[in-house]
């Protein structure tokens, strides 16, 4: 069943095992340190800058989540401006991937963007991350940006 901002506290879990994803692909960058009062405290923060979450409930819990942020973009000298939706969060239960329960997520949030007149989404993804891409062209997403990085 599809459910719109389930409580944050359901939704920690999958978090966090996202989160723990993270870490694994880019141990530079993230660590797995935070207690759980520290990823409801990053759900909030999130929540409270306006972010929508999607997602699947088995029925005994979640097992899938889409967060969300809207964003403005200014209108200026150069370019256009308007609303879009940047999707922060998206995690499938390993258990549950395969089931299209992604392209759920992304159509529920489509649906909600068409109702509010928002016609764009985006998405980064850590370039480790290779299911993410044929994923987000599957849903019919386009590349648009290469973002390339040195570390010192």
């Amino acid at each position: 069943m599809l459910v719109v901002n389930p409580p944050l506290h359901d939704v920690m879990p999958l978090f966090r095992a996202l989160h723990n994803f993270h870490v694994c692909l880019s141990p530079h960058k993230y660590h797995a340190e935070g207690s759980d009062a520290d990823y409801l405290s990053h759900l909030q923060t999130l929540a409270d800058r306006g972010a929508i979450t999607y997602a699947i409930d088995a029925g005994w819990g979640l097992v899938a989540y889409l967060l969300a942020l809207p964003e403005d973009i200014q209108t200026d000298g150069l370019r256009w401006g308007g609303r879009r939706m940047k999707i922060d969060h998206l995690y499938i239960a390993p258990t549950h991937r395969g089931q299209r329960l992604g392209h759920r997520l992304v159509d529920a949030m489509e649906t909600e963007m068409r109702a509010q007149g928002i016609t764009n989404w985006v998405v980064t993804q850590d370039a480790t991350n290779q299911g993410a891409k044929p994923f987000y062209h599957a849903v019919g997403a386009v590349d648009q940006y290469l973002v390339l990085r040195k570390t010192l």
